[in-house]
């Protein structure tokens, strides 16, 4: 079987849409829209022509893959195919290998994949990938109402208000500054991806104290393709307002939200060794481990 490589067109979406979620399928991992790709290439940083390749094999589109780098130091490799098609994977991870070493010279490559994809392992290890850590898709049913959200005093919950999106993207670079290869946004690609397709100013939840945004609790009605799915995208909290119980706040606050909109399940993601103490926030708020992605990493 002959595997050929071209840059993506946008007109690929659908065909790109296809052979990932015959991916997902297989591992249990969130469906992809055209739409969502659309986006995905639309982002001005992100120079699909040069990062990023389609797999095909007699002319059709069977895997995607892309390299990206916000600050030269880390290149994040996404290396995805139709599972039907296994000579597509190790070409594609090839190009974006050598497209990463442009993008962060001397410095790491990092790739992902579900824990279950036992032939995407054992292409990185063969690769000389050595394991490094795991991330967490955790769940909580909503079948029960959740309690009300206890907070500590001098913080009030409200919802977005129009103007506030600098402030609420500085609060999200802030919060987020101590996590695992941390590197500041553009803010015109943060505000590409949450003010876009999905952005539902209802479901942005701020704790506030004297009119301060203190803490955020950023939102979506559905994930991944599932209807019944609410998603916390992101949840973070000012280190002044950190061990009150603001976070456990926001999230229970969120859920009771979320299902108030008819929501089955809410869930996030979370770096399995957060040094925050996220997983046992999550874990007391009665989130449980649904699955794992095993992020590999290699020197340049």
């Amino acid at each position: 079987m002959s595997v050929e490589l071209r840059p993506p067109r946008k007109e690929d979406a659908p065909a790109i849409a296809d052979a990932l979620n015959e991916f997902s399928r297989l591992v249990d991992f969130d469906l992809e829209t055209p739409e969502e790709i659309v986006a995905w290439f639309s982002m001005r940083s992100f120079d699909f022509q040069s990062d990023a390749r389609v797999a095909l094999v007699d002319g059709a589109i069977v895997g995607y893959a892309d390299a990206t780098s916000r600050d030269q130091k880390v290149a994040w490799l996404d290396v995805r195919a139709d599972p039907a098609y296994r000579e597509a994977p190790p070409v594609l991870l090839e190009f974006v290998e050598g497209r990463g070493k442009e993008l962060a010279p001397g410095g790491l490559l990092k790739a992902w994949t579900p824990e279950n994809s036992r032939a995407t392992r054992e292409l990185l290890e063969s690769r000389g990938y050595a394991f490094h850590h795991y991330s967490l898709r955790m769940l909580i049913d909503l079948a029960a109402e959740p309690p009300e959200p206890e907070w500590p005093d001098g913080l009030a919950v409200r919802t977005f208000r129009p103007g506030e999106e600098q402030a609420v993207y500085e609060v999200h670079q802030e919060t987020f500054s101590d996590q695992r290869d941390f590197s500041r946004e553009r803010y015109e690609d943060w505000s590409h991806w949450w003010l876009g397709e999905g952005f539902d100013s209802e479901l942005w939840f701020l704790a506030v104290a004297n009119d301060e945004i203190q803490g955020i609790s950023l939102c979506r009605s559905e994930w991944g393709g599932d209807e019944d799915l609410g998603w916390v995208s992101i949840l973070g909290v000012r280190r002044p307002s950190r061990r009150r119980g603001a976070g456990l706040a926001l999230l229970v606050h969120s859920f009771r939200e979320l299902r108030a909109r008819g929501k089955k399940r809410a869930g996030l993601g979370v770096d399995a060794e957060n040094p925050t103490g996220a997983v046992q926030l999550y874990e007391r708020a009665g989130m449980t481990v649904n699955r794992r992605h095993i992020w590999y990493e290699k020197a340049v």
